[in-house]
């Protein structure tokens, strides 16, 4: 995939980093992550992993809690800090 070829060309540690912090992730929880990085929209996102817009809720909902963040805290400023 040309995006995440791309991806790890411009931020080679975001997803070891990631992963550090939040092991439990899966591929396409970190494929959403990657994507929420760049502050795509759901709608992009449905669209780029061709699922529906209540699956990138359950994704980001997983995600957010295997990385133990809390309702205030934003993903967006979480994935730019890594």
């Amino acid at each position: 995939m040309p995006f995440i070829e791309d991806f790890n060309k411009n931020h080679p540690t975001f997803i070891k980093n990631l992963l550090k912090k939040s092991p439990g992730l899966t591929q396409r929880e970190v494929l959403l992550c990657m994507y929420l990085k760049f502050n795509y929209s759901n709608r992009e996102i449905c669209d780029l992993m061709k699922i529906s817009n209540s699956t990138v809720d359950s994704y980001r909902h997983r995600a957010r809690k295997k990385m133990k963040l809390k309702r205030s805290d934003s993903i967006f400023n979480y994935l730019n800090q890594l």
